[in-house]
């Protein structure tokens, strides 16, 4: 840690040597920052030791208990039991057929929505990325889907700049009035409003 001590001498050289000391104090242990500046002014051509002390206190943070060997005793049945690994499979490809067989955007992004929120979307990375792919390829032909819906606009919008698609930021002009708030008729739309605080 760097720490700089400005003094204001009439013309002089400040070199500044600084060093930490440790001491404890009632069952507390600190570290105090000690700071020596010399200087040697033009007028007196005398040399000045200034001791500044700057104390810390320590948080007295009780140690880990996972160290190396906790960690390494911990067990989990779920990865070795040949059933819970089926199990997962099973479930993986009827999540992706979830994604393949939805037909609706709006459902899609959503299940999508959820997959990243429950933090199982590495593992239809390939889906996902096929689908809002598509998604933003047929933008503007099936705009009928979102049209009044500042939810669907708000989701999608956030879903495609997460993912590196580039969508425009107008396509909230729609939902703004002539001084550019949003609109009146949108303040009970929750998820909508949401959904674009999420995707700003």
């Amino acid at each position: 840690m760097a720490f700089c001590l400005f003094s204001s001498f009439p013309v002089c050289n400040i070199p500044i040597h600084s060093k930490w000391k440790s001491f404890s104090y009632n069952g507390s242990s600190f570290r105090r920052l000690i700071v020596f500046s010399t200087s040697q002014s033009d007028t007196t051509n005398k040399t000045s030791i200034e001791d500044v002390t700057i104390t810390r206190r320590s948080a007295n943070y009780h140690p880990a208990i996972w160290d190396y060997d906790y960690v390494q005793s911990l067990r989990n049945d779920f990865v070795q039991d040949e059933s819970y690994k089926e199990r997962s499979r099973k479930l993986k490809e009827e999540v992706r057929m979830m994604l393949g067989n939805v037909v609706d955007p709006l459902e899609k992004l959503e299940l999508i929505d959820t997959l990243q929120r429950l933090g199982l979307s590495y593992h239809f990375e390939a889906e996902i990325n096929n689908t809002l792919k598509n998604l933003s390829t047929d933008r503007i032909s099936t705009a009928a889907w979102k049209k009044d819906n500042l939810y669907a606009t708000a989701l999608e919008f956030r879903l495609l700049r997460q993912h590196g698609y580039k969508v425009d930021q107008d396509v909230f002009t729609y939902f703004m009035d002539d001084v550019g708030n949003i609109k009146s008729s949108l303040n009970q739309d929750f998820k909508g409003l949401l959904n674009q605080y999420e995707a700003s």
